[in-house]
């Protein structure tokens, strides 16, 4: 039940909050000074944040793929234009 709650408030961060997560966990990780369970349970949770992360960067690219596709962007040379 409590990896249920777990994965559920992942999907619910976003990618600002997930990317300071994990951050966090391997600032805590190359310290070097955590004992070994705790870093491999450090490490579990930063795969599954860098899992979050990447999924979300790559859902933000599809959209922009999608705009692009449809000419709803303005090439980024002339956007100031």
């Amino acid at each position: 039940m409590a990896q249920k709650k777990k994965a559920d408030s992942l999907e619910e961060l976003s990618y600002e909050e997930g990317y300071a997560r994990l951050q966090e966990v391997l600032n805590r990780l190359e310290s070097g000074d955590t004992p070994l369970e705790e870093s491999l349970k450090l490490y579990a949770q930063g795969t599954q944040l860098a899992a979050h992360c990447a999924a979300q960067l790559e859902e933000a690219e599809l959209t922009v793929r999608r705009w692009q596709e449809q000419g709803d962007t303005i090439p980024f040379d002339e956007w100031r234009d």
